[in-house]
């Protein structure tokens, strides 16, 4: 009798010592002590984003285990026109989605290094590897990155990175010919238009260009990666030339893209009406199955559009990627290794209620078992061990995880995209997304799919991309870096740059070939005048600075 009261009061009092700290007792619940009661409000770029319901799964399960709710503050209209508004008038919402330092340079949000020192222990240990550069000019830590920070072994098949994609159903029609060139690509694409020139009964979108609004960069980035060059945003760095850093907006390379689209469109393979339509209607087209080809970053519709295709059953309509260059003497560098998302993820912003409690928040949202349902589900509703020990989930559990309506009412793919997140593996070497685990990935491959990849010899599309990606340049990517603060002459001339590409590449491309010489020349001519030396000498500044920061040289 004495022993069995000696460990309820041994187990009584560590409950109520790690209830301190941040864990709940045994026996699930919400957490108490620290963990009280809050709500809070995160304003998100992502527009038109379907809210959560508070039915939603991982909102129960946040608000039963951490005592969290959400009040979501999404994006409508332009993005530099929301924040100056925020900015004027100084009232934010509890969190602040990052994509960029333009918070930071606006002061809009609070330093978090002593609160992760005081407050989150798993938040310091996950960004332990990364914690310098995190910190800002003024040595500060504002925000939280949100993707590419590995623990362990990164499982992840799926590319989603930039690359010219193509239709599955080309690829096959053409019996999985060896594609490399932009002319090749080109050639194959335009043999399948003409032998089929309606798809579900609407006309066949050979080739199309997403350029609405900041993704108006699809519009002027591929020549980079077609020249060989890995994904450093708007330049090249030249290491034989003191790591001089130049754009490539009116090089050489780029006039060789926009001269071969120009010629695409004389030939009828160009999607004219792409260069107006907004991203709603972008991913219209990508849903309807009838887009052929596409130079894209994927995450920009395989999560979304392109899953229409498939949940419909036509998965021979989703796209594959393929690494294109100019010609066969270029090594293709579409494919890094895993990176920091360096200034994007999520900041706390100085209005906020209770900064404390959202870094505990964030702290708990970081421990193993938070993660795991949030990225695997509910267990024994979303998924379940085996006899064995091992992690499973039945057809249903998978059709249902694969099908991105079910996604939507399900997870918290909003909170997700912007928080802090475990990726790699698990301490126990599982993956920290289910689906990527072998036995579960090869389950819900189909059969289009397996065909492919059988055809190219490879198992996934990260193979079929690059089987093994060079090491990334040590001050890797540029993107990264700090953009130009508002008002400089190195951000005036972006904008007006931006503006000039926006409105005179689509007019290039469309233009008859015979005026294409004297179009790019007053192309050229406008850039230099916006002040594209005065952008290159900011981002010069900007990369000196990082190989000095970063120990490079």
């Amino acid at each position: 009798m004495k022993n069995k009261l000696n460990t309820v009061v041994v187990i009584a009092v560590a409950c109520f010592m790690v209830m301190a700290f941040f864990t709940g007792c045994p026996g699930g619940g919400a957490r108490g002590g620290d963990f009280y009661p809050i709500e809070i409000s995160i304003f998100h770029e992502t527009a038109n984003a379907p809210r959560p319901s508070a039915d939603n799964p991982i909102v129960v399960y946040l608000k039963d285990n951490l005592n969290v709710t959400f009040t979501w503050d999404l994006l409508v209209g332009d993005i530099a026109q929301r924040r100056g508004v925020m900015i004027a008038s100084g009232d934010y919402p509890d969190l602040l989605e990052i994509r960029g330092n333009e918070w930071i340079e606006a002061g809009a949000l609070i330093p978090l290094q002593d609160l992760i020192e005081r407050y989150g222990p798993n938040i310091k240990k996950h960004y332990a590897e990364h914690w310098d550069k995190m910190k800002s000019a003024d040595g500060n830590i504002y925000y939280l990155i949100n993707y590419g920070v590995i623990h362990g072994l990164d499982h992840r098949p799926n590319y989603d990175q930039a690359a010219f994609w193509i239709q599955k159903d080309v690829l096959k029609w053409a019996n999985y010919p060896t594609i490399r060139t932009i002319d090749q690509y080109f050639d194959l694409i335009e043999r399948y238009y003409r032998a089929n020139p309606r798809i579900n009964g609407q006309p066949t979108i050979p080739f199309s260009v997403l350029t609405d609004g900041w993704r108006a960069f699809e519009l002027w980035n591929p020549p980079n990666f077609l020249a060989g060059n890995p994904n450093e945003g708007n330049g090249m760095v030249n290491v034989a030339n003191n790591y001089e850093y130049k754009t490539f907006f009116t090089m050489d390379v780029s006039k060789r893209w926009f001269q071969k689209l120009n010629e695409m469109n004389a030939r009828g393979l160009v999607d004219r009406a792409g260069f107006t339509d907004n991203y709603d209607q972008y991913q219209a087209k990508i849903a309807s199955g009838r887009v052929l080809g596409q130079s894209i970053q994927g995450w920009q519709f395989m999560y979304s559009a392109d899953l229409a295709n498939r949940d419909r059953g036509e998965n021979n309509r989703t796209m594959a990627p393929l690494p294109i260059v100019f010609d066969e003497s270029i090594a293709p560098r579409y494919r890094n290794l895993p990176i920091p998302n360096l200034l994007r993820g999520v900041g706390i912003s100085v209005s906020a209620k209770d900064p404390v409690r959202i870094i505990r928040f964030f702290n708990a949202l970081l421990e193993e078992n938070v993660q795991r349902t949030i990225h695997w589900g509910i267990e024994g509703q979303h998924w379940q061990w085996d006899a064995q020990g091992v992690p499973y989930r039945t057809q249903q559990q998978r059709d249902n995880w694969q099908n991105d309506n079910w996604q939507t009412q399900n997870r918290l793919r909003l909170l997700d995209d912007v928080s802090p997140k475990l990726q790699g593996s698990f301490s126990d070497g599982y993956p920290s997304d289910l689906s990527d685990f072998f036995p579960e990935r090869e389950a819900t491959l189909l059969p289009e799919d397996i065909e492919l990849l059988q055809a190219y010899r490879v198992t996934n599309y990260n193979e079929l991309m690059d089987p093994n990606p060079p090491a990334n340049n040590p001050w890797f990517p540029t993107w990264s870096m700090p953009t130009p603060p508002d008002g400089s002459d190195a951000q005036m001339a972006l904008t007006r740059m931006e503006e000039i590409m926006k409105q005179r590449l689509p007019q290039i491309i469309l233009a008859p070939p015979a005026d294409f010489e004297r179009r790019w020349n007053d192309y050229v001519a406008e850039m230099n005048a916006a002040g594209l030396a005065a952008y290159e000498r900011y981002m010069q500044e900007q990369l000196n600075l990082r190989l000095r920061e970063w120990g490079i040289r």
